[in-house]
């Protein structure tokens, strides 16, 4: 997104500067933006990274039930049978 936006302001620099410079700055305007949008998402990226290593602590550190717990559940799950 911000390649686009040294693109068009590459394009009102050069077309004011005239001469080389109109093919000159909307070539530096847009690498400039590239640069600074890799930049942007790899601080994104590394920000989504922590908020789902978080996450996955959290379901990790859930208390975990006792074997007389799941008995008791499994026991009243399934019905007797008589004959």
């Amino acid at each position: 997104m911000l390649c686009c936006v040294g693109l068009i302001g590459g394009m009102a620099v050069g077309q004011s500067l005239g001469g080389p410079w109109t093919y000159i700055a909307p070539v530096a305007g847009f690498g400039i933006g590239l640069v600074a949008d890799m930049k942007f998402m790899k601080g994104m990226h590394k920000m989504g990274n922590q908020r789902d290593s978080e996450s996955r602590v959290e379901k990790i550190t859930e208390p975990a039930r006792r074997p007389e717990e799941e008995a008791s559940t499994v026991q009243r799950q399934v019905p007797h049978m008589t004959p």
